[in-house]
């Protein structure tokens, strides 16, 4: 099992861990929780995108645009994969990308690659012949071996220094070096998982003003307590487009990468900007989002051989990369890469529309049904007749509040009580058979349609 190391500095009287001195490998992964989606953490138990990507594994095949577009919710990509399975830990669970071509392409006109399998060309061929696409960068990581860095125990990051060792003594009230002591220690990717899912506060979502939904509430009379939602497709594509964006901007951790100084500390300009400004990965946008992710320029990709397109296919005699070039006797082919939501352009989401979805409060998603609806009420031991709806529309704010109680609770709807907050773990760091407790703290969280939404969102409709 890989492990990296950590250098712990230990406060003797407490058995607390005051900070961490760490190297390359460490640091790296950090970076790359930044860059992490939160349903790629095994199992999917972050607040309420559990039961939002069981609800996407229930759902049947032909609620979904395409079958492919249950596949990206259920199995999201990175696009930073080509950093982050250059790590000594690699802690994201991404499957690398593969490609496909039509098998028989001596029938076929057309040139599209897919990226994944099993997609139908416009010919109604099916795309399944696996291809390897060459790349020639080289990725290792996202710091530089020196500097070492320090790590507090809200993830925030610093080069190592004197001056940073002892600031961060003085903040502990450590007087004098005889209260403290050494301590090296290997940890794992468990370990280490369970200290990330700690830190998770997101706030550096911008907002894009002009999109939103309408939603209708369903409100039990009684005390105002909204039981579920009716939405339509355009509304349950950005609830599952949390499956597939990052949501590793831990505050101390992102604000402290951004400000490392990115030619001493980090391999690249580029990776800054990956860092700070993380996109989705390539075909996973929606059309109406209202968190502004961006979505990486598509990569152009190429057909390169000595022969006709269609002969070197056929004679497995060909090389296919995103970079142009220009060899002596090498012609090329340029590829048209498949969208695997949608034949048509510009329609870019995974739910099959027009339809309606019922969305219950711990973001379970199922096609609006009389019978479903029923025995929701059922459920919650609330008659109809003491049931009201409301027509509401759901702007920047109120979709960010849902996303952010998405990410921090989890509701057992069936007993209609909250479980406790899935970030109460402890850190995994073992120290003279004692947890160093240190790293997490207790939360409170709320429902994901109830008291999470703003206040005035039931004066509406």
């Amino acid at each position: 099992m890989s492990q990296v190391s950590l250098k712990l500095l230990v406060n003797t009287e407490t058995n607390q861990v005051l900070f961490a001195e760490a190297g390359k490998d460490f640091v790296d992964i950090l970076c790359a929780r930044l860059l992490q989606k939160e349903s790629n953490i095994k199992p999917a138990t972050i607040g309420c995108l559990n039961s939002l990507y069981q609800s996407v594994k229930n759902l049947r095949e032909d609620c979904f645009k395409t079958v492919t577009c249950k596949e990206m919710l259920l199995y999201p990509r990175n696009s930073s994969e080509d950093y982050c399975s250059s790590l000594k830990l690699n802690i994201d669970a991404t499957e690398p990308t593969r490609y496909f071509l039509y098998s028989n392409v001596a029938k076929c006109e057309y040139r599209f690659l897919s990226s994944f399998k099993n997609l139908r060309c416009e010919c109604g061929s099916v795309l399944d012949r696996f291809v390897s696409v060459e790349s020639d960068k080289v990725c290792n990581g996202f710091v530089k071996d020196s500097p070492n860095f320090i790590v507090t125990d809200d993830l925030t990051v610093l080069p190592n220094s004197m001056d940073a060792n002892f600031g961060l003594l003085k903040r502990f009230g450590i007087k004098s070096t005889s209260l403290v002591k050494e301590v090296n220690m290997d940890i794992t990717e468990k370990q280490v998982l369970d200290l990330l899912k700690k830190g998770n506060t997101y706030s550096f979502f911008l907002f894009d003003r002009s999109i939103g939904f309408k939603l209708r509430l369903f409100v039990r009379k009684t005390d105002g307590e909204i039981l579920f939602a009716q939405g339509e497709e355009d509304f349950v594509d950005f609830l599952f487009s949390f499956l597939t964006f990052c949501l590793g901007s831990i505050d101390s951790l992102y604000a402290s990468i951004s400000d490392l100084d990115r030619y001493k500390c980090l391999m690249s300009n580029e990776v800054m900007n990956r860092l700070v400004d993380p996109c989705i990965a390539p075909q996973f946008k929606i059309s109406k989002q209202i968190l502004q992710i961006n979505e990486p320029q598509a990569s152009s990709y190429y057909c390169y051989s000595q022969r006709s397109y269609r002969e070197s296919i056929m004679h497995d005699q060909f090389s296919i990369t995103c970079r142009f070039r220009m060899f002596l006797n090498e012609t090329y082919t340029r590829l048209k890469l498949v969208d695997p939501k949608s034949s048509k352009e510009g329609q870019e989401g995974y739910a099959k529309g027009p339809a309606l979805f019922m969305i219950t409060n711990d973001l379970v998603i199922e096609p609006m049904s009389q019978i479903s609806a029923l025995s929701l009420l059922n459920r919650f031991e609330t008659p109809p007749s003491n049931v009201t709806e409301k027509d509401v529309f759901i702007g920047l704010m109120e979709g960010f509040t849902i996303l952010k109680a998405a990410l921090t609770i989890d509701i057992n709807i069936s007993s209609n009580k909250q479980s406790q907050p899935p970030f109460r773990l402890q850190s995994g760091l073992d120290l003279n058979e004692k947890h160093l407790n240190n790293f997490l703290q207790k939360e409170t969280c709320d429902s994901a349609l109830n008291s999470h939404l703003p206040a005035q969102i039931r004066e509406l409709g």
